[in-house]
Parts: structure tokens; sequence; C-alpha cells
């Protein structure tokens, strides 16, 4: 049976648990995106948050001696619900950095989209990548398993015992960064090799038909082409998409060993 009586001690610690939950949805992939309600948010935490404290976390004393010790707790635990979320959601920013570099070489770079999940002007391509890499990861139940790994994080890093490994982090981020850039450059690259093959045909046929004006033609043709790769290497995504839940993974994992 469910118990209703709090008694201070047990609203202290739940209030630790609501600050971590909070933390993570507001700033997770796909439980984080801004066109969510704010009270959607809220409510979810709450329910969350009550669901762990009387079935998964155990209960014991907290260890704080003033209103600053159980402050700084609470700043624990809001810090490490922010990392965990963070680790999974930047890693959907590789996606814009690969639709950037697309929207460049194809010369959509002047093109850019309110997108209404994160309430910024973002390029053609990076949206649709965006857009697709969110469905995929609806598609795979990846959302349950962020949501799968967050609960379990508790058996590593219990509440109010968090110990921030700052060199372990910053190692995980600087290894995080080399990937982002490998990974977004892969899925940029086959259209990088489409323009690159474009482009010295259209200087070969500059040098043999000087009266034709390469700029303007150029221009409609790289803008078909580049499509045209997006079209074909459509059937990328799914290993795209699997190449970026690794990294996730891989992220999350080594910042919950960060703070344990």
């Amino acid at each position: 049976m469910i118990s209703q009586n709090f008694a201070i001690e047990d609203l202290e610690f739940f209030l630790l648990i609501v600050s971590r939950v909070t933390a993570f949805v507001h700033t997770a992939p796909f439980f984080g995106l801004s066109n969510v309600p704010q009270r959607v948010k809220v409510g979810f935490s709450v329910l969350t948050a009550f669901i762990l404290y009387q079935f998964v976390v155990p209960h014991y004393a907290l260890q704080y001696d003033s209103v600053l010790g159980y402050a700084i707790l609470v700043f624990k635990e809001t810090a490490a619900g922010i990392l965990l979320g963070m680790s999974g959601n930047v890693c959907l920013y590789i996606i814009q950095l690969a639709g950037s570099l697309i929207d460049m070489d194809i010369g959509l770079s002047m093109v850019s989209l309110f997108d209404p999940a994160t309430r910024q002007q973002v390029g053609f391509s990076g949206s649709l990548y965006n857009y697709a890499l969110l469905l995929i990861l609806l598609a795979s139940d990846m959302h349950h398993w962020i949501l799968k790994a967050f609960v379990e994080s508790y058996e590593m890093i219990p509440t109010g015992r968090i110990l921030f490994d700052l060199d372990g982090i910053m190692t995980s981020s600087i290894r995080f960064l080399t990937d982002y850039f490998v990974i977004a450059f892969r899925i940029f690259l086959p259209v990088f090799a489409g323009m690159l093959i474009l482009n010295a045909v259209l200087g070969i046929l500059a040098k043999v038909a000087p009266q034709m004006n390469m700029f303007t033609v150029g221009i409609q043709i790289k803008i078909f082409v580049g499509l045209g790769i997006m079209i074909l290497t459509v059937g990328m995504l799914p290993g795209m998409a699997d190449f970026i839940f690794n990294a996730m993974k891989r992220l999350m994992t080594e910042f919950v060993g960060g703070m344990s």
C-alpha cells in the first residue's frame, strides 16, 4: 500500500529526488523539447519522482548540518540531473552540425527555419535530419532507454551522496567533442563527395564553354544534386542514428561514472 504520511526527513529526501528528476526532464532529449508545455514537464517530473521515492530509491538519513548544507545537496542533485540530461541532448546537436555543413556546401546556408522544438533558427537540412532522428528515437524506444538509464543511475549515484569527478567528466567531454566532429563529417561525407565531383565538372565546363555563366548555372545544379544525394542516402538514416545513439549511451555512462 502507498503511504501518504510524510515526516520532515521523508519530505527532504523526496525534494532531492524531485530536484534531480526535474532537471533531467527539462534537459533530456525528447522529454525536454521546448514545445512541450511546462505543466506537463512538471507533472511528469513529480509523478516520476514519487514513483522512484516509493519503489526504487532506498531511504536513508541525509547527512547535512544546516540549511546551507541542504541547499548544497539540492544543488548537487540538480547539477547531476542537468549533466545526465545534457549528456543525451548534446548528441542530437551532431545532426545539426552535419546539416549546417550540407547547407553550406549545396548553397542553402542562407535558408533558415524556425524550429518549434528548440525555438531557434536552424538550417533546412539540419531541421530535416533532426526530425527524422527524433522519429527514429521514438520508433526504436530509445526514449525508454534514456529514462531507464536515468532510473538505474540511482544505483551508482545515491541521493544526497554525489561526488563529482571533474577530471573524469572533463575527459569524457573532450573525448565526445572529438566524436562530435567525426560523426558529423561522416554524415556530411556523401554530399561532400558529390559536390567535389560536381565542382570539378563545372570547372571543366567553364574552360570548355566559357560563354556559359557557371555562377548562375552552378547554384541551381548544386541544389538539385545536393537534394538528390540526400534522397538517395536516406537509407543511411538508421545507421546515422545508431552512431549518435551509441555516442549518447557512452557519454551518459561516462558521466554517471564521473559522479559515482
